[in-house]
């Protein structure tokens, strides 16, 4: 078993995880949005995209695990850009259909708190992915020397004791997505590349509006209900 993991690359299985996670999150929010506590609040035009953008979720979860079962891990790093890249388009889309909707929503306050933190955690994940694919070795799990790094992280920076052969892992750009998520700015590892600053200036924007504005917007409502 542990050599069918390590020959489909166990770095590439765990983003093949967290994409089904974030399809989860983000299947909750068009739920609440087309047929929950939101529905009637939203345009028909929308609720025609809902079934197929979540048709094309379900696509690319199965070509994702399709391709780590085969064991093609050129074609899925190409194809995790493209999921990822589409489920950065669709948190955008949720951020502004919720944001959309602020407006006299007492009724469907306790939803559209609960969408936010749907929409948090997606973003989170998401851009946890993205930090891992732009900073080598990424998810190729090959190491890539020339190439320069896209965050200094403490152990990278000078030498500490037990740390010589240290290479950052998914739980280190997590942690990255979470700082950034919840913090709106770096804390341990510092972008270098002009990449990394607009990824992580991306989802500070982003979580500034999930967290500022649609989780506020929801608390207001709720507490002026009571």
């Amino acid at each position: 078993m542990m050599n069918f993991l390590r020959a489909r690359g166990t770095s590439l299985g765990v983003v093949v995880l967290v994409m089904w996670l974030v399809t989860a999150l983000q299947a909750g929010i068009s739920y609440s949005v087309g047929e929950g506590a939101l529905s009637n609040l939203e345009p028909g035009a929308f609720h025609v995209l809902i079934p197929v953008a979540f048709a094309l979720r379900i696509a690319l979860l199965l070509l994702l695990a399709l391709l780590w079962l085969l064991g093609r891990k050129r074609g899925l790093f190409l194809v995790i850009i493209a999921a990822n890249a589409y489920f950065t388009l669709a948190l955008l889309l949720d951020v502004i259909a919720l944001m959309r909707v602020l407006g006299g929503l007492r009724q469907a306050a306790a939803s559209l708190l609960i969408d936010a933190a749907l929409m948090s955690l997606s973003n989170m994940l998401i851009f946890s992915i993205w930090y891992w694919i732009v900073d080598p070795p990424g998810v190729e799990e090959d190491p890539l020397e020339d190439e320069p790094w896209a965050f200094l992280f403490p152990q990278r920076g000078g030498p500490l004791p037990h740390y010589e052969n240290w290479s950052p892992g998914y739980a280190d750009y997590l942690f990255i997505g979470f700082t950034t998520n919840f913090a709106f700015s770096p804390t341990d590892a510092l972008p270098l590349t002009r990449t990394a600053k607009m990824l992580m200036l991306v989802q500070s924007g982003i979580s500034v509006v999930i967290v500022t504005g649609i989780a506020g917007g929801a608390i207001n409502a709720l507490v002026g209900s009571a």
